[in-house]
């Protein structure tokens, strides 16, 4: 249950960092515009929390159609639907502003216009992300207070030996695992693994351990980062270019589980260490966004975070059915494709942030 409760703060942190823009006039071109690339972010943010809880609740309904009391399901459908209805409309919602490119000309709205005081304008896909945003607050804290108070009911453990199944359940949260449980994980894929894969495996397991903490850049003597963004941009370029290469040797070691055609319990392992260095730098392209100045360099470091964060998410899932469907030769290669976008797309982010420090 401690993954539905991420996954609840998740939504409801996400939820609540859009409404806090939302307030009187805040489509007046001198409010929205400044704001413009936060709403952005977290409209993204949503988007990405929303889909994870609404696939914990079809998850938790599965389960719910094969438990003992059948009224489990029925009372826990119409709750699942309300997050997967709100799912559609807030990748509907963000799909139409996304081909708008998010132009602060198409969605400011001022007041001061003769034409819009007197002929109230429709709807648009921004008023109604807002106003999804505005009835989900309820319809998650609901669902997951079902789940929660029959979880018991809903996430039996099975009394088969472990296998397959609970290396997925682990895959899906790993960053929830103490480090007593990741200890042990880790030397039990390292006990099974062939000689040849055992050093590259150590090598990540340790580079993990040491790069589990992003350190944030101290201040300038004057108490404030530099105006011109030098500080912000030097700290984070490095720190790029040392996470990207984790994610590079984590890559490296996943493919070659692949080329030995390992079983699913060691690629999902590998994989974590791809997920992991992988999120490591959609935090640094996300914290890079809210504390730089130049508005060229938070659009293009903002872009290439939520494109990395995208490409993620499609590895999780693929791999999940690579895993699933092992020894399938497509889902398996679906999985490598996925990830060999991450690293084209981590590679962008990359290069992003380095030529930005060099330029200021």
């Amino acid at each position: 249950m401690e993954s539905l409760g991420r996954l609840q703060g998740e939504a409801t942190s996400a939820i609540s960092r859009l409404l806090g823009y939302a307030g009187p006039h805040w489509r007046q071109s001198e409010r929205l515009e400044p704001r413009l690339l936060d709403v952005r972010l977290a409209a993204t943010r949503l988007k990405a929390s929303l889909h994870d809880l609404a696939e914990f609740g079809e998850g938790a309904l599965g389960n719910a159609a094969r438990a003992q009391d059948k009224g489990l399901a029925a009372k826990l459908r119409p709750l699942v639907k309300a997050l997967r209805d709100a799912d559609k409309l807030v990748w509907e919602a963000t799909a139409a502003l996304d081909a708008l490119d998010w132009a602060p000309e198409s969605l400011a709205r001022d007041t001061g216009d003769e034409s819009q005081r007197t002929t109230p304008q429709p709807p648009d896909a921004l008023d109604q992300l807002v106003a999804c945003a505005r009835a989900l607050t309820e319809d998650v804290r609901q669902t997951a207070s079902f789940i929660q108070g029959n979880s018991t009911l809903l996430f039996k453990r099975a009394s088969t030996p472990p296998g397959s199944g609970e290396w997925l359940e682990d895959y899906d949260y790993v960053n929830l695992e103490s480090r007593e449980s990741v200890a042990r994980q880790d030397a039990d894929i390292l006990a099974s693994l062939p000689v040849e894969l055992r050093k590259s495996y150590d090598a990540l397991v340790k580079e993990a351990e040491s790069a589990a903490v992003i350190n944030e850049p101290k201040a300038s003597d004057g108490g404030d980062l530099d105006p011109d963004d030098k500080q912000v941009l030097a700290f984070y370029a490095a720190q790029t270019v040392t996470h990207s290469a984790h994610l590079t040797h984590a890559i490296d070691a996943f493919l070659q589980t692949v080329e030995h055609n390992q079983p699913p319990k060691v690629f999902l392992a590998h994989s974590k260490f791809v997920v992991l260095s992988a999120h490591r730098l959609v935090h640094i392209g996300d914290t890079v966004h809210r504390n730089v100045v130049r508005s060229e360099v938070r659009s293009s470091v903002l872009n290439c975070a939520n494109q990395l964060s995208e490409a993620l998410a499609q590895t999780v899932q693929k791999t999940k059915r690579a895993a699933q469907q092992f020894p399938s030769v497509t889902a398996v290669q679906e999985m490598v494709d996925s990830v060999v976008d991450v690293s084209h797309i981590a590679r962008d982010l990359k290069m992003s942030l380095v030529q930005a420090a060099q330029q200021v």
